[in-house]
Parts: C-alpha cells; sequence; structure tokens
C-alpha cells in the first residue's frame, strides 16, 4: 500500500506487497523489492536498489549525494541485500566515479538509529552497526563485523569477519578478522572475539587455535607480521577459517594493522 501523501515518481519500480507510508519520497530512478515496509518520512533517491524484506524506519536518507567535493552529479549507485533493518535517521550515500561508483550494503544487515554509511563503502552479510556508528568513504566491512556505538571509521579502513568494534572506539587501521578493538583516542587490539565465535557456531578448539594464531602473528615486531603469516599460511593451508585470517594481511602486507597494546589478552 502507497500511503496518499506519499511521493512514488515516475520511473520508480515498486515489488509486491511492499508498502510506503506517509510523507515518504521515492525518487525515479529507485528499484524496491517485495514485502518492503517503509515507515512515513523516508527518503529514497538516486540510482539505489533495495532487495526484499526491508524494513525502513521514520527520517532514514537513502541515495542522497556523497559528502566528497569530486563528486559532480555523475550516475553512481546504492545496492542493499535482503532482510535489512535500517532505524530512525540512518544516512547511506551513493557512490562517487573515483571509487567504485557504488556503495554496498549485503544481506541481513542491522543498520541502529544514526548510524552513516558513506561514498563507496561495500558492506557484507550479518552486518550490525549500532546508534551512531559512522563509516567515512570507501570502508570495507566484512560478514558478522559489529561496529560499536558512536564509533568512527576512517576512510579505507578494512575490517575483517567476525570483528567486534566496542562502542566510541576510533578506528584509523585495518582490523583482522575475529578480533575486538577499542579506544577512544586510537584503537588497540584487545584480543579474539571469543563470545561473537562462540555465539556463530565456533568450536571451542577452532576458537583456541585462531587466540593461537593470533599470538604467533603478534609474537615479533610488526613490520615482520606478513613474513609471520606467510609461514603460518603454508602451515595451514587446509584451514578454510585460519586462511581468512591469514589472507587478510596477506592480500595487502603494505598497510597498517590495528595491533595490541601491553593490556592485550594476547600479548
Amino acid at each position: 500500500m502507497i500511503h496518499p501523501s506519499a511521493i512514488v515518481e515516475n520511473g520508480a519500480i515498486i515489488g509486491s506487497n511492499t508498502n510506503i507510508g506517509a510523507f515518504s519520497y521515492i525518487g525515479s530512478n529507485v528499484v524496491l523489492g517485495d514485502n518492503i515496509n517503509i515507515f512515513p518520512h523516508v527518503i529514497i533517491d538516486g540510482h539505489t536498489k533495495i532487495q526484499d524484506n526491508a524494513n525502513i524506519y521514520p527520517n532514514a536518507t537513502i541515495g542522497m549525494a556523497p559528502q566528497d567535493y569530486k563528486y559532480k552529479d555523475e550516475i553512481t549507485y546504492i545496492e542493499i541485500g535482503k532482510n535489512c533493518m535500517i532505524r530512525e535517521h540512518v544516512t547511506i550515500h551513493l557512490g562517487t566515479k573515483s571509487g567504485n561508483s557504488i556503495t554496498r550494503i549485503g544481506d541481513n544487515c542491522f543498520l541502529m538509529v544514526g548510524s552513516h554509511v558513506a561514498h563507496d563503502c561495500s558492506i557484507g552479510n550479518n552486518v550490525i552497526l549500532i546508534n551512531q556508528a559512522a563509516l567515512a568513504g570507501h570502508v570495507i566491512v566484512d560478514d558478522f563485523a559489529i561496529i560499536g556505538g558512536l564509533s568512527g571509521v576512517k576512510q579505507h579502513v578494512r575490517i575483517g569477519k567476525h570483528a567486534y568494534i566496542a562502542g566510541m572506539t576510533a578506528v584509523e587501521m585495518d582490523i583482522l578478522p575475529y578480533g575486538v578493538v577499542k579506544g577512544v583516542r586510537r584503537c588497540y587490539l584487545t584480543g579474539v572475539n571469543i563470545k561473537g565465535l562462540r555465539q556463530r557456531g565456533f568450536a571451542k578448539e577452532e576458537i583456541h587455535l585462531i587466540r593461537d594464531i593470533y599470538m604467533e602473528i603478534f609474537d615479533g615486531p610488526s613490520i615482520e607480521i606478513p613474513i609471520r603469516a606467510e609461514s603460518l599460511q603454508k602451515k595451514y593451508a587446509d584451514n578454510m577459517k585460519i586462511n581468512t585470517l591469514l589472507k587478510f594481511i596477506l592480500d595487502h602486507p603494505e598497510r597498517h594493522l590495528c595491533l595490541p597494546n601491553e593490556e592485550s589478552i594476547i600479548k
């Protein structure tokens, strides 16, 4: 059902059983899937595609121009996967030509109140952004990561699978898969996300092995982390979960990682 006060521009594609609430606006290049529930006062514009079963709450704004001086009204895109929950005052911006021309959000993501996804971000499946978390441009967030409330992530940072970022954390460097980080001014790695891995069905032996690998990775000068990761990759070539961790390092060995400090349990 489309409320009489809602504006749906000509050209917009609306799936079956999709509801659009009062005073919402749907732009002419928007594609909405089936069974989407759009609450009142939502704006969806630009070349935005949202797949089935999304819930989009009041005052969310999706598909507006990116906050980038280089953007000159060129055609860029947003794609949002299935079963996403987008709460009040969330903002998701279009991509830019200087990036990938697209901002992507995967399936089953939960973007809580006031969270922000900037241009050219790529978010995997089952990711949670807690209230007021903000991703700058070109950030990559892998599956099952959780970004704590009031945290800020610097542009171009990568966040690995199953990582957990504590609330009010300033993230300036890449976060390894399975890691927990915190820090108001500069984040540091506190250990392995044991609770999160348990909740997602990792066996005790797998968690212990991941923790052991962490200790080996950080046992020595940080400049030698890629060398140690390469050695470990040969040893654990058949272990997919360990290779997820090691591949994150070896795919971009030149990048800076968030490191442990003297308080970390892995040191």
